[in-house]
């Protein structure tokens, strides 16, 4: 069963000692499943005519963004690193992302999503990231 649910996320990427944040605040749809859940939402602005959809599944976070310019998908999981894809209009990039710490908790009528991770291109260290994702149940 979907619910609808605000969502709430606040990004914080660390690159070069720059610190760099943005909040995204929209509409979408919460899918319990049997480990976990699922969370939907249209992108807006740079990203609009895509849908990403976050998955936190037995404690690995899973990031998919399909349907405009900027596709990616990003799997976090603590102690272990992936390589993800993330195109754009312009190339393709294949990037490390090492997993630093994942958390979620969800009650009755809200939940929070938590995860930090690493990022790397030819092995080189690219930025440090963290994104607190909240949602409340309409």
């Amino acid at each position: 069963m979907s619910r609808k649910v605000v969502i709430t996320i606040n990004d914080t990427h660390v690159v070069d000692g720059q610190k760099e944040t943005a909040k995204l605040s929209t509409v979408g749809k919460y899918e319990e499943k049997e480990n976990g859940y699922l969370l939907r939402y249209k992108e807006t602005d740079d990203f609009k005519g895509s849908e990403t959809t976050v998955s936190y599944i037995d404690g690995v976070v899973t990031m998919k963004r399909l349907g405009g310019k900027h596709n990616a998908q990003l799997i976090v999981e603590p102690g272990k690193r992936y390589s993800c894809m993330y195109a754009t209009e312009y190339v393709d990039l294949m990037l490390g992302v090492h997993g630093k710490e994942v958390r979620s908790a969800v009650r009755e009528y809200e939940g929070e999503l938590f995860f930090s991770y690493t990022l790397d291109f030819n092995t080189g260290f690219c930025s440090h990231n963290e994104l607190k994702i909240t949602f409340r149940f309409e």
